[in-house]
């Protein structure tokens, strides 16, 4: 379903906010990393397997056999606007990808 989505239009957003009314809002567009690269599917693998705080996530293997898993899918994300907002006071900061940057 979501293949079909982005699809038709690759634009996405996403939110992540906390208790204390701090936000980070993105806009991005979005495409499928193909089953052929294998080297940014072990990047991301990697990385997520050496990064991911305590707690927090799941090992892939729980869930994929590794990088060559077609039902492992990896989108890439090409951030245009990112907001973020600090909740005591909703003091905002933005930043815009530059005007000469393509993105998507």
């Amino acid at each position: 379903m979501k293949e079909a989505h982005l699809a038709g239009n690759p634009h996405t957003n996403f939110t992540y906010w906390n208790r204390r009314n701090n936000s980070v809002h993105v806009d991005a567009t979005a495409d499928w990393i193909p089953l052929e690269d294998l080297a940014i599917r072990r990047h991301v693998w990697d990385l997520y397997q050496r990064t991911s705080p305590a707690g927090a996530g799941y090992p892939l293997g729980n869930f994929w056999s590794g990088i060559e898993d077609p039902k492992l899918h990896i989108l890439k994300l090409e951030p245009w606007r990112i907001q973020v907002i600090r909740g005591r006071d909703l003091r905002s900061t933005i930043w815009r990808v530059p005007a000469a940057a393509t993105v998507g």
